[in-house]
């Protein structure tokens, strides 16, 4: 599996896809301005709108997306787009979460 960088933190070519989706799904609920990039850093803060009841939404769609459930407590735990996408290829894997 390839590996890439995207600013500073070095992802899989897998990683990079399920940012891709997981940025489509951002696109879906918020409706960010086009210029907007989805990173492994991006944040509810760097996302206008992005609360606890639109975190709701973006999770289930995110479920809907990946054809999974995500852990609840996880979620919520979050800081990043970079964790969620880290719980999305440990779902994937077939490992827990820790």
């Amino acid at each position: 599996m390839g590996r890439s960088s995207v600013r500073g933190a070095s992802v899989t070519s897998s990683e990079t896809a399920i940012l891709d989706r997981v940025g489509s799904v951002i696109s879906q609920v918020f409706s960010p301005p086009p210029d907007t990039v989805v990173t492994r850093a991006t944040s509810s803060a760097d996302i206008d709108g992005w609360d606890s009841l639109s975190h709701s939404l973006f999770i289930l769609g995110v479920e809907d997306e990946f054809g999974m459930d995500l852990p609840i407590d996880k979620t919520y735990e979050m800081k990043d787009v970079g964790e969620l996408v880290d719980l999305i290829a440990q779902q994937q894997s077939g490992k827990t979460a820790p």
